[in-house]
């Protein structure tokens, strides 16, 4: 799967990837409100990656801890990718 635009990113997050793994339309959209959407489809690869492998094994409510944790100034997405790009689980 080939992805050459941010709208073409978003679109196949929002109409493929996203029921693929059971986050919810409602999940998503507050995800992208309250995160805004670079944010948002970051935090999505990440989770995608996690449910991947077995690490996650609830996409929605992982996502959902995301929010509410980038809401009370505690999520640092950049240290959980720099964790796996290292090759530790972050």
């Amino acid at each position: 799967l080939h992805v050459r635009s941010r709208r073409q990113r978003q679109m196949c997050i929002r109409d493929r990837l996203r029921p693929m793994i059971g986050i919810s339309e409602h999940a998503w959209n507050v995800a992208q409100d309250r995160m805004g959407t670079q944010v948002a489809t970051a935090a999505f690869a990440l989770v995608f990656e996690k449910h991947s492998v077995g690490e996650v094994a609830s996409p929605g409510g992982y996502l959902r801890g995301m929010v509410e944790k980038a809401g009370a100034g505690e999520l640092h997405l950049e240290r959980s990718f720099y964790g796996r790009l290292s090759g530790q689980a972050a």
